[in-house]
């Protein structure tokens, strides 16, 4: 199991992943193929066979898609980035390292626009919870406003640690908490919140576990949620029209949850009130 889950970590893309992520998703690979699974436990499993490879292939591409996806070649340089961030190259700095995720790079031109959306919507709530955040945190700048606290949360414990450095680097209040949004939703029930971006999210959430985000919505304790849907598929290949998402406004119309909608060059958001 550990040189499985050191192969599948090699990945640039993946370096960042806790090993507990990995093993959870190898897991789940093994208990869908029990003859897989049988062999490893028995040892009849090396490195050369074609199960192993297809093993760390399979458990490679799902990872991928909730978060190898969004992560540029050149990831690893926001540290050196960060480390020499200061008053005076601010903008450019901060910028440069929101361009180093997919989505806060596509976002980029549009934070603005966005965040005054949504607060119009909204109004400006005093504490902010972003769940599976990514970079998103670093746009803290746009918001326009100084939250008292802001609370960031996702599922590789280094990009939390680089989050926490900023917010100490920038004399942000803020905290970080590493919750995996499929599997540990009771940790969700002790923060509470006026406002709750979920950036990018749903998809990859549904890959994994088929109507995890309705049960997600309903935990969240906040009064507004922000939920934004690409307008691309993983990879960009692919066109994905508004309609595609009806799913979801016939979920917040069953539960009654008041919405309002607007949409950028590639993203659709729901401003919801919980």
């Amino acid at each position: 199991m550990e040189e499985l889950i050191k192969d599948i970590l090699s990945k640039k893309e993946l370096r960042n992943l806790d090993t507990s992520i990995v093993e959870e998703f190898l897991k789940d690979f093994l208990d869908k193929n029990r003859k897989v699974k049988s062999n490893l436990e028995e040892k009849k499993f090396n490195k050369r066979s074609e199960e192993y490879k297809q093993t760390v292939k399979e458990v490679r591409r799902k990872l991928r898609e909730i978060y190898g996806v969004f992560i540029d070649e050149n990831y690893s340089k926001k540290e050196h980035l960060l480390k020499n961030l200061n008053r005076r190259n601010e903008k450019e700095t901060v910028e440069k390292i929101l361009k180093l995720h997919t989505s806060t790079n596509e976002r980029l031109p549009y934070y603005k626009e966005v965040y005054q959306k949504i607060f119009k919507i909204t109004g400006r709530k005093k504490i902010i919870l972003d769940l599976a955040c990514g970079l998103n945190p670093l746009s803290y700048k746009f918001l326009g406003y100084k939250p008292v606290k802001y609370i960031a949360s996702d599922i590789s414990s280094e990009d939390l640690k680089f989050i926490a450095l900023f917010f100490k680097k920038m004399k942000i209040s803020g905290k970080t908490i590493k919750i995996d949004l499929v599997r540990e939703q009771e940790k969700l029930q002790g923060l509470k919140a006026g406002i709750c971006f979920m950036f990018k999210t749903l998809d990859s959430l549904e890959t994994q576990k088929k109507n995890t985000s309705r049960t997600l919505i309903d935990t969240i304790n906040a009064e507004w949620i922000v939920i934004s849907f690409p307008k691309t598929s993983l990879g960009g290949y692919k066109t994905i029209k508004k309609s595609k998402r009806q799913w979801f406004v016939n979920f917040l119309k069953h539960n009654n949850h008041k919405h309002q909608s607007f949409e950028t060059l590639n993203e659709f958001f729901f401003v919801i009130e919980k």
